[in-house]
């Protein structure tokens, strides 16, 4: 099997030596994506504003690798903090709709993460057609 690395173009690229994502046969694996907007910030602090970005990231990513949040198979959210549990499962409903028959696969931990102003970093797996 071969595998293609990809990188968004509406997404920043970081200095870290990882690629955006990797497809290989039918699937896309996704990289950690911080919340990193197209300047390289982030809402330092704002877990709402962190959160929806880091999905828009995904979306971007897995677009560009010909798939779709609806073709995700398994998700992995890394939280800063524990008490940002709640509020992270009604912005991920806002991406992933409200419907548990079509919700991938999750897995959600608390952990420390590379930078202190990460309040989460999302991965994930989906199917690409073709």
């Amino acid at each position: 099997m071969t595998k293609k690395v990809i990188y968004s173009p509406k997404v920043t690229r970081t200095k870290a030596p990882h690629a955006h994502a990797v497809k290989t046969g039918n699937l896309v694996f996704v990289s950690g994506c911080p919340a990193y907007f197209d300047d390289m910030q982030l809402a330092k602090g704002d877990f709402a504003a962190q959160m929806r970005q880091c999905m828009t990231n995904v979306k971007h990513i897995l677009e560009e690798a010909g798939s779709s949040l609806e073709q995700v198979v398994k998700v992995n959210v890394f939280l800063d903090r524990r008490a940002d549990f709640d509020e992270m499962n009604v912005i991920y409903r806002e991406f992933f709709g409200n419907d548990a028959d079509t919700w991938p696969a999750r897995t959600t931990v608390e952990a420390r993460l590379p930078r202190k102003d990460f309040l989460l970093e999302i991965e994930c797996v989906a199917e690409v057609e073709g």
